[in-house]
């Protein structure tokens, strides 16, 4: 009875490993149809003590196309994805690659100083660093009259 209860228990463990990278790629943000029509990136938020790091995936996205918006609850990331054109197309055989304009708005779990936030693009990923707002630390001494 040994032997059936480990490859049980290895069976388990593998159906686990792909129910979470299923789950992973099927985002809910991702699965609900957006208004404008634009398709949506990816994206991965982080959290340390002192800032918010969000990674989108935007492969083949040309850095002058991109546009960011920063509030204190929102990122705003848009832009472009065009791949380049092929002389002559006899037949299509798959399209999964999203293209033309993009549009992702991601709720921060904090509020951010919008005026200390920094952002890099290399090799298709976009880094955008925010720095939380720090709490105001303001003591007033009220006298008590009467």
């Amino acid at each position: 009875m040994v032997p059936i209860s480990r490859k049980l228990f290895r069976e388990i463990q593998g159906m686990q490993l792909q129910t979470g990278r299923m789950l992973r790629n099927m985002s809910f943000t991702r699965m609900v149809k957006v208004e404008s029509g634009l398709w949506q990136p990816p994206v991965d938020i982080y959290e340390s003590d002192e800032e918010i790091t969000v990674y989108c995936d935007l492969a083949g996205v040309m850095k002058d196309s991109l546009e960011l918006l920063v509030e204190e609850h929102q990122l705003h990331i848009s832009g472009r994805r065009q791949l380049p054109r092929t002389q002559t197309v006899v037949c299509i055989h798959q399209l999964e690659i999203e293209l033309g304009a993009f549009a992702r708005t991601v709720a921060l779990p904090v509020i951010i100083d919008v005026e200390q936030v920094s952002s890099s693009y290399f090799d298709g990923i976009l880094v955008v660093s925010l720095k939380k707002r720090v709490a105001s630390q303001i003591i007033v001494r009220i006298r008590v009259e009467g």
